[in-house]
């Protein structure tokens, strides 16, 4: 609550406003599915996670942030492998054994994994810088309807 940066919403979808960029904020715990059947939607009181995977940019909304911890990664059992959420899991020096999130299956969970629609997009800006077009960036996002909506 208390950062530089702001929280918006636009049309019930929060946005981080980042460097005069707006990121799509998602919350782990309604991710996971693990909100108790709370509604957290009161990002201001968590830490956002800001994350990059390809060219998408985008928050990740999280209670708090304990520590950083050089792990080795274990891969998943075959078992899970089908779980995108999870990359794999390691073992604490107590004894726990705790999954890892990853980061390109939240991206996949937001429809944020298209690359060849980032390719796309690429080739697109590409033709119209030649054509000496000037471009705007927009935000697309889903809320309310299921038709797509898009702000500068």
């Amino acid at each position: 609550a208390n950062s530089e940066h702001r929280i918006e919403r636009i049309k019930d979808t929060a946005v981080l406003r980042l460097r005069n960029k707006l990121l799509p904020l998602i919350h782990l715990k309604k991710l996971l599915k693990i909100d108790d059947g709370a509604t957290t939607t009161d990002a201001e009181n968590g830490f956002i996670v800001v994350t990059q995977v390809g060219s998408q940019t985008f928050g990740i909304v999280v209670d708090g942030v304990f520590h950083t911890e050089e792990i080795v990664v274990k891969p998943m059992s075959t078992k899970l492998r089908h779980i995108d959420m999870f990359s794999g899991n390691t073992i604490l020096g107590d004894g726990a054994v705790i999954m890892i999130i990853d980061p390109n299956g939240i991206a996949k969970a937001l429809g944020a994994s298209g690359s060849s629609a980032h390719d796309m997009a690429d080739d697109n800006a590409s033709a119209h810088a030649a054509s000496g077009e000037q471009l705007t960036s927009l935000l697309v996002f889903r809320a309310g309807s299921s038709q797509p909506k898009a702000v500068p």
